[in-house]
């Protein structure tokens, strides 16, 4: 399955943002420059709002070309959604995740299905922070962001 469920991770790197995962308790991280042409990089542990609103105008296909996922079932249930494949190597840089995470929540929100992972990625037009819940290696781990403005 393509990774629609995981559209929320280009805003990871889509905004500048590139946080170390840290076991449970959110990050805070070294934000390198966006590869978009801003004029001034957000603050550690920051995504700017206009940014992160223009990669949302963009809509899902632009990140669903960067990322292959699978589901992960455990025991017949769903626990989320296995990496398999970050490409190309340059979009996801610094970026602390891997082929083999399981994304599991984006914003405290489910997204088992792709209507749920849309309504994560529309939230965010909202939201104070992006949040991307995942596991490695059996631990827990959480990336976030606080969405700011430039101002």
């Amino acid at each position: 399955m393509r990774g629609s469920s995981l559209i929320l991770l280009g805003l990871l790197t889509g905004c500048g943002g590139t946080p170390q995962a840290r076991p449970v308790a959110p990050a805070a991280a070294k934000i390198p420059t966006t590869q978009q042409a801003v004029a001034t990089s957000p603050p550690p542990g920051a995504l700017y709002r206009e940014d992160v609103n223009a990669l949302i105008d963009r809509g899902f296909p632009d990140f669903l070309q960067r990322v292959d996922v699978e589901p992960r079932l455990v025991e017949g249930q769903f626990r989320g959604w296995s990496i398999v494949q970050l490409n190309p190597s340059d979009f996801w840089s610094g970026v602390d995740l891997k082929p083999g995470d399981i994304v599991t929540r984006v914003n405290d929100l489910p997204i088992e299905r792709e209507t749920e992972a849309f309504d994560a990625f529309e939230s965010l037009k909202q939201s104070d922070a992006l949040r991307v819940a995942f596991q490695r290696d059996g631990q827990s781990r959480v990336l976030e962001y606080k969405i700011i403005s430039r101002n």
